[in-house]
């Protein structure tokens, strides 16, 4: 109990410094509301869906999963500068004299990146539902869906961490958020891939964000299978990035902190 305690703690200190820093509420809240508002008025109502002429309210629906996947990256930069502050700053090195489980140190540092990349995604969800959005899915699959986010942004935070605990500064610990959101365009995101050129819709269609997008635009329309070849890429992806990248930050962790 006393070190469930000690990561609640650990926990809400970071969510606290997120959801209290002014920077990290613009870029991570009300920059993916105007990229939405201004993707679904000014630019979506010229984009063809499914052969269909475009319209507000199409675009919403078709993009809305890519505007929740883009806030939780912008989340996601915020985690990888929180805990290289902390080291920069010795603050982890003095939790580690501190009779704490050293693994509750780094699952903190997870959790509360998981749990702010959770907010900003209700947000965004939420104001898409203020704007008309109506999924048409089934109870079961909205349940996958909200388990798709969790583990994608377990996935994010994975990947960010190594890159957060090996940067010298504080700048370019956030960069790999930058790739993060670039993929995302370069998916079906906001765009159907058909339409792009031959040499970057094979990239575009079988790297992460296309396959893990489809499967969640899936669980909200109602045409999800799990005999879908982008459920299984999905699954495949996540699975195996959250497997690959928890080993790498908990090598590395255990390189700077514990080893040394």
């Amino acid at each position: 109990m006393k070190t469930i305690k000690q990561l609640s703690v650990l926990t809400s200190r970071v969510i606290k410094q997120n959801l209290t820093d002014t920077d990290t509420i613009i870029t991570t809240f009300i920059m993916p509301i105007a990229m939405l508002l201004f993707f679904v008025y000014i630019i979506g109502g010229n984009i063809a869906i499914n052969g269909k002429t475009g319209s507000s309210g199409s675009y919403l629906a078709y993009s809305l999963p890519g505007f929740i996947l883009m806030a939780m990256a912008m989340g996601s930069a915020f985690a990888a500068l929180r805990i290289n502050n902390d080291k920069n700053k010795g603050f982890i090195t003095r939790l580690l004299s501190l009779p704490i489980k050293r693994w509750a140190i780094l699952t903190s540092y997870i959790l509360a990146s998981v749990i702010f990349m959770l907010i900003s995604a209700v947000v965004i969800f939420l104001l898409a539902m203020l704007l008309g959005y109506r999924p048409t899915t089934t109870g079961a699959n909205f349940g996958l869906f909200i388990l798709v986010i969790i583990l994608f942004a377990l996935m994010i935070t994975l990947i960010s961490l190594p890159v957060s605990l090996t940067a010298k500064n504080y700048n370019s610990s956030n960069s790999i958020s930058y790739l993060l959101i670039f993929m995302l365009f370069l998916s079906s995101a906001f765009v159907p891939t058909a339409g792009m050129a031959d040499q970057i819709r094979g990239f575009a269609t079988y790297q992460p964000m296309t396959p893990i997008t489809e499967t969640i635009k899936a669980l909200l329309n109602g045409s999800f299978s799990f005999n879908n070849l982008n459920t299984t890429l999905a699954i495949v992806w996540i699975v195996g990035l959250i497997i690959i990248f928890g080993i790498l930050s908990l090598r590395r962790y255990k390189q700077i902190f514990v080893n040394n």
